[in-house]
């Protein structure tokens, strides 16, 4: 890593903290946090970081961050940092005179930056996990820092983990109002396309959640297992009309075509952004437990949860519609079906959710 030894004048210490807090309260901003550390503290640099298991990353800093060799966006290894230090309680959070601590002076950093003085408190989330660090830091020794100082960095961390909060639901918003656009598109296409199949997967769509719930899975988890459900059979707006609206059952060559469909729709998929993350699970809908599915001969475990809950709801539902060339099965026939290939075709545990489901 490389940094200047370049020394700069620190800020003059200001007094009135609840002045400073009292204003970046009613117009929060990371940026006008790191403003305030820095006067309250009379620091010349604040910054904040993200943390990794392996590294420290800058996300923002305020002051003559030139001088101690850091930039917005430069990583450093975590475990040669003061902030590392910190948190593993090997540094006091307060550092006044630096160079007077014997296992601060020693860090490679404190020569190769010119440190003097440092001020570090975690920034956590409501959990109390550690989502990063709020630091202050200057070239001198500041002996007028107090432990009040870290309680006035305290309150501005949690100022800056709610941004962060704040960041991260305006980011998922906006996430999910992107991949509400890309699923609405595709599934118009599907209904313009064929409107059985479209129907299909909302039914699918029905069952896979409640399944999904009854397994314990949480509400992401179950959201993305329903999306899986409502767009498993994307891959049939590549199928040609003869073949996906045969009023047959289908010849051994068009069957091998259909069954291109289960990759069509993971690879169409996969050109959303918003919905990439999907496509493994919609491209395995067709895997059985026993390895004998397409297109990959994936075999228990290793098939996604999502695909192997979509499988069961689908076969079911379709078992119970009527369709051009056979007519439905009764409910009780159905679950027979499911019975018979549970273990097989079927995965044991989606299997007994869904009867499970059935029966309430």
């Amino acid at each position: 890593m490389s940094y200047s030894l370049a020394a700069t004048t620190s800020p003059v210490r200001r007094d009135n903290g609840l002045d400073q807090l009292g204003a970046v309260a009613q117009n929060p901003s990371i940026t006008g946090a790191l403003r305030a550390a820095r006067d309250l503290l009379g620091m010349g640099l604040a910054y904040v970081t993200r943390l990794s298991d392996t590294e420290q990353e800058f996300l923002q800093v305020d002051g003559d961050a030139e001088s101690f060799g850091v930039a917005v966006g430069k990583r450093l290894p975590l475990e040669e940092t003061y902030c590392h230090a910190i948190l593993a309680e090997h540094l006091p959070s307060l550092m006044p005179d630096l160079r007077a601590i014997p296992a601060a002076a020693a860090m490679a950093v404190t020569e190769a930056a010119n440190v003097g003085s440092y001020v570090s408190v975690a920034v956590r989330n409501a959990d109390g996990e550690v989502l990063g660090t709020l630091c202050a830091v200057d070239h001198e020794p500041q002996p007028a820092l107090r432990p009040r100082d870290v309680q006035f960095l305290h309150v501005l961390a949690r100022m800056i983990s709610e941004q962060f909060e704040r960041d991260r639901l305006a980011a998922e918003r906006q996430r999910m109002e992107a991949e509400a656009v890309g699923v609405r598109a595709l599934m118009a296409a599907v209904q313009a396309r064929d409107r059985y199949t479209a129907e299909h997967s909302r039914s699918v769509v029905t069952l896979a959640g409640k399944v999904a719930r009854m397994l314990g899975c949480d509400p992401e988890e179950v959201r993305r297992i329903e999306l899986v459900a409502l767009l498993h059979d994307i891959g049939k707006l590549s199928i040609p009309d003869a073949i996906l609206n045969a009023p047959r059952p289908l010849s051994e060559d068009e069957s091998a075509i259909m069954r291109t469909h289960a990759a069509a729709g993971a690879r169409l998929v996969a050109e959303i952004p918003e919905l990439a993350d999907l496509a493994p699970a919609i491209r395995a809908e067709h895997e059985r437990w026993d390895g004998s599915g397409y297109p990959d001969g994936l075999a228990g475990r290793d098939i996604p949860l999502a695909s192997r809950i979509t499988l069961v709801c689908d076969a079911f539902h379709a078992m119970t519609s009527d369709r051009p060339y056979r007519a439905a099965l009764t409910q009780a026939e159905a679950i027979e079906e499911l019975r018979r290939h549970a273990g097989t075709q079927f995965s044991p545990g989606a299997t007994a959710a869904l009867l499970q489901v059935l029966g309430e």
